[in-house]
């Protein structure tokens, strides 16, 4: 819910960095398919992380959202026994 006097916007979730959810028809096939975050953190290098959560950024907002859920860098995988 927004508050105006505080110019608090409503929240727009869209769910995933990997790519904004394409639940609804009119923008189905006009997302791109991101990297999953540990990838872009495993580059080590603070450029292509900066461009690609620009990059992100845009994409999102230009499709409406204000907030991204779900940071996917891949926590729940463990490297031994599964």
């Amino acid at each position: 819910v927004a508050i105006p006097r505080l110019n608090i916007p409503s929240l727009k979730m869209q769910d995933g960095p990997s790519g904004f959810r394409t639940s609804f028809p009119e923008i189905s096939g006009t997302c791109t398919m991101w990297p999953s975050l540990l990838a872009v953190a495993a580059t080590w290098d603070p450029l292509v992380v900066r461009r690609f959560g620009k990059a992100l950024g845009r994409e999102f907002k230009g499709k409406g959202a204000n907030a991204i859920l779900g940071p996917a860098v891949n926590v729940h995988r463990v490297a031994r026994n599964g």
